[in-house]
């Protein structure tokens, strides 16, 4: 009334009033729906079959809690846009859109719609002018956004609210609305109904009800930013089929993350997703029951991981620390407890070393070539084995065994030319005779080698229990013969033993690796543990001329095993050929450091590349109908525990941070019927030397990578945006610039730089000056974080900063590890390589000088990353005079202080 056209704050006073009667409504009725009893499910059906009916009940249970989940998110967020959209006959409707899927319809004869929901969820997104084509009863209709309010919602003491909305039409706006309530209290008088002081004042008042433009959020938490509503183009992205092979890159702070995280959200929520999209998720594994927990998602850092987790929560989605891992924690639970590649009680013999020094720097740089190389040695090499027993079997004296190794020849592969799955097939069906010959020879073989030992405990009473005791000193014997270890991949899988009975199994298996040695004119590795057991055992047992036949049975027996299961061997021996693979280039000098680490010992990037082998192979393997149909039969627990990782849905944050060959382990780990991966990220934030560099790192991946570029920025000022630009180009001229959002106001401040500060004590000082200057000029004390440039920093400078501030009575608590400690209030001191993903009000980067020394070819991008997490503030340190020469151009940048 006060400072616009009246009609206008007629219209901002009729949204605020209709807004806020909605959120009442959709409240109670939210509240009532919660409050109703639930069924008894089981009660549900006249009559109960606990065989039949048990998955139906936990269907139907899932839906309960989802109802129950989105009557939650309803009850505290009622709806969070309000959509005036016309059709092409002039006719208006207003739109609420919610989160959550609504309980029920407006009792106003408005329509309510979940912001998931095809297509009328994209009216909330879509720009004032916009169209979406949307179904009605009377056919399909072209809608066109003529108005439409961006809403925060908030309940105080009973009366709902919502603040800092953005309200736009055709003729006005857009407005930033401080709250919707004030606006109904502001308007709701006349100025005939004032005296002439009361004017005065509410003219002051009115003044601050509404803002033009758009105002920037200040950052309050430390947390990833909660966008309700995406722009017009991230809605597009994150609404693509679920079906997609997706890629979205982008500078810091352009909801990168947030998109991900919607689109993870929609693909969810079943009913919003178009016929299509369920008729894929009706062919995956998981089926429509399974659905909602069939999804994995992929986070650098444990705390990103945490920060994931709250904003998956906003979203109405549950997420576990079974559906949200880092890598490193991932891999290890599937080369140890999956796969078992990884020594553990189960089984596995290779240890992984962080920072073992296995790898020549080059190899870091060339993994995908380093990994076909593996690849495809691994796969000759299984054919080559299986061409080498068929001839053993064919040139054998025993009739049958030569039958048996004639039909095996003719079913290999002429040439080795990758997975032959027809090959796979056919020797399965040989399975019968093969298991026969083999029963017959192994307890042959058996009954030899324990009679013998049975004659040495009977002729020395305490031979077992000295063996027993000898055998528990053995548990930390690392050092492991490759050739032993093709033998034991030929045994009968092991059962665990204890006492005397696993005392037994570990001779029959040292006098069996013995017989083979013997037979093939070799010795047995004195290190290794058979070694051992043989060394301590003497000359008990057969005799050289016996052990020598049963080495040569055995052999036979190695080569008839080699053809009973082919698909299990080709993925269970992947770790065995691969120690093959690295001692022969290791050999010629490429790829692996010629010393420094044991045989036995992994870089955790080698166990990536074993992992992605038999990923790899198990899909080769299951792309062949006739195995995906018979997968029990052909490959029995070998490919099942592939197919039990399928995810529907896999989604990985900060993508760039991973290798090509950890990029591609996630992506195996998709359905292959929804085959759906979407991956965020950008090269620029790059701080992991092995991290991917390039498009054709992500395009190796899958060749047909959708790859979408999001530009617009929605955390930096203007200062801190331009000095992002300018880092970026130092070490890529080419990089995508960040773009600020229009009719935002995002004027900030100037970054501060404290020059020639050498001692802690100086740098501390400055540090608390700047954080007084920042309480002056924010509103309220804002989220702050130190990046400091090691691990070893973290503490002992949290605690200098915080006996500085002590009388400013503020906090100082250091976050080791990149564990999360504290409140929002306090200021937090991290390890730059915890901080990917976050945003703060204000960011201090300490001793940049120092990290160019200890990070020389990743400087560029550890100060990009750690310069981007601020918002408004920005405050870097140096010893020297000057900022670094590799980042001279930047002076011009940086002040000295905060006005």
């Amino acid at each position: 009334m006060f400072f616009l056209a009246d009609t206008t704050n007629d219209r901002i006073a009729a949204i605020a009033d209709h807004t806020l009667r909605h959120f009442a409504e959709t409240a109670d009725r939210a509240r009532e729906g919660l409050n109703e009893p639930r069924p008894n499910l089981a009660n549900a059906f006249t009559s109960f079959n606990a065989a039949t009916d048990n998955a139906l009940i936990d269907n139907m249970s899932d839906v309960t809690d989802a109802r129950a989940r989105a009557l939650r998110m309803l009850l505290s967020e009622p709806a969070v846009a309000r959509v005036v959209a016309e059709d092409e006959d002039g006719n208006r409707r207003v739109y609420f859109v919610s989160r959550a899927t609504p309980h029920r319809s407006p009792s106003d004869g408005s329509y309510a719609v979940s912001y998931n929901a095809m297509p009328l969820g994209r009216l909330a997104a879509t720009k004032i002018g916009g169209e979406v084509d949307a179904p009605s009863r009377s056919g399909p209709v072209t809608l066109t956004v003529v108005e439409k309010t961006l809403l925060t919602p908030k309940e105080v003491r009973g009366e709902w609210d919502s603040q800092k909305s953005v309200v736009e039409g055709k003729r006005f706006g857009p407005f930033t609305v401080p709250s919707l309530r004030a606006v109904l209290e502001g308007l709701g008088v006349t100025e005939d109904e004032l005296d002439a002081l009361d004017r005065l004042l509410a003219e002051d008042k009115a003044a601050g009800l509404f803002i033009e433009g758009l105002k920037r959020d200040a950052i309050a938490k430390m947390e990833l930013r909660d966008l309700a509503i995406l722009d017009e183009y991230q809605d597009e992205i994150f609404r693509l089929p679920i079906d997609s092979h997706l890629v979205i890159l982008g500078p810091p702070g352009t909801g990168k993350t947030t998109t991900l995280i919607k689109r993870l959200g929609q693909k969810l929520d079943t009913p919003s997703l178009i016929d299509e999209e369920r008729d894929v998720i009706a062919r995956t594994s998981a089926g429509p029951a399974g659905h909602q927990d069939s999804w994995i998602m992929f986070t650098p850092t444990a705390l990103l991981k945490q920060y994931v987790k709250e904003a998956f929560a906003r979203q109405g989605v549950a997420a576990s620390d079974q559906r949200i891992q880092t890598w490193d924690d991932y891999r290890h639970d599937l080369a140890r407890n999956h796969f078992t590649i990884l020594r553990s009680g189960s089984g596995g013999q290779l240890v992984s070393k962080d920072d073992l020094p296995s790898l020549v720097p080059a190899t870091v740089h060339t993994q995908r070539e380093w990994f076909e190389d593996f690849f495809d040695f691994q796969i000759n090499l299984f054919w080559e084995d299986l061409r080498n027993h068929a001839g053993v079997l064919a040139r054998d004296n025993a009739e049958a065994i030569k039958q048996i190794g004639t039909r095996v020849q003719a079913a290999l592969p002429v040439a080795a030319s990758g997975i032959d799955t027809g090959s796979i097939v056919t020797l399965n069906n040989l399975s019968e005779p093969l298991q026969a010959l083999i029963t017959q020879l192994r307890t042959d073989t058996d009954k030899t080698v324990r009679s013998a030992i049975a004659k040495a405990f009977l002729s020395e009473p305490s031979l077992l229990d000295d063996l027993m005791k000898f055998v528990a000193t053995l548990e930390t014997v690392e050092e492991v013969d490759d050739d032993e270890l093709d033998g034991d991949d030929d045994e009968e899988p092991r059962q665990v033993r204890v006492g005397r009975d696993a005392a037994v199994d570990a001779l029959l298996r040292a006098l069996k690796a013995k017989a083979r040695a013997i037979a093939n004119s070799r010795p047995t590795s004195k290190r290794s543990r058979n070694g051992r057991i043989i060394e301590w055992f003497g000359e008990r047992g057969p005799d050289r001329d016996a052990l020598r036949k049963i080495g040569q049975d055995l052999a036979v027996l190695t080569s008839l095993r080699r053809f009973l299961n082919p698909a299990r061997r080709l993925l269970n021996g992947i770790s065995t050929r691969y120690r093959r693979f690295r001692r022969e280039r290791q050999a010629d000098n490429r790829w692996y450091a010629a010393n420094g680490f044991q045989l036995h010992e992994l870089n955790p990037l080698e166990v990536d590349v074993i992992l992605l082998g038999l990923l790899r192979a198990g899909a080769d393997l299951l792309a062949d109908r006739r195995i995906a149909r018979s997968a029990a039969g052909l490959a029995n627990a070998a490919l099942e525990q592939v197919t039990s990782l399928y995810r529907n849905q896999v989604l990985v944050d900060e993508a760039t941070d991973f290798s090509p060959i950890q990029l591609a382990c996630m992506a195996a780990l998709c359905d292959p019927q929804a085959s759906s991966f979407v991956a965020v990220g950008d090269f620029n934030q790059r701080i992991t030397d092995w991290g991917s560099r390039e498009t054709e790192d992500l395009q190796w991946v899958f060749p047909d990578f959708d790859i979408r570029s999001v530009s617009i920025s929605y955390r930096h000022s203007r200062q801190l945006n331009e000095l992002a630009r300018d880092i970026a180009h130092i070490s890529d001229p080419n990089a995508n610039e960040a773009q600020l959002p229009d009719r935002v106001n995002n004027d900030g401040f100037r970054p501060a730089v404290g020059t020639g500060l050498t001692t802690t004590e100086e740098t501390v000082d400055w540090l608390a000056d700047r954080i007084a200057e920042i309480e002056h000029l924010a509103e309220e004390f804002p989220p702050i974080a130190v990046l400091v440039t090691s691990e070893e920093e973290v503490v002992p400078f949290a605690q200098a900063l915080n006996q500085k501030l002590a009388d400013s009575n503020v906090r100082v608590v250091p976050c080791p590890f990149g564990q999360l400690a504290g409140q929002d209030s306090d200021v937090r001191v991290f390890d730059v390589r915890h901080i990917k993903g976050l945003e703060f009000e204000a960011v201090f980067f300490v001793g940049i000088d120092r990290l160019e020394e200890t990070q020389p070819n990743l400087f560029e991008k550890f100060l990009y990353v750690g310069a981007t997490r601020a918002a408004l503030f920005l405050g870097v340190t140096t010893s020297g005079a000057k900022l670094p020469d590799r980042i001279s151009s930047l002076e011009a940048s940086f002040g000295h202080t905060w006005p």
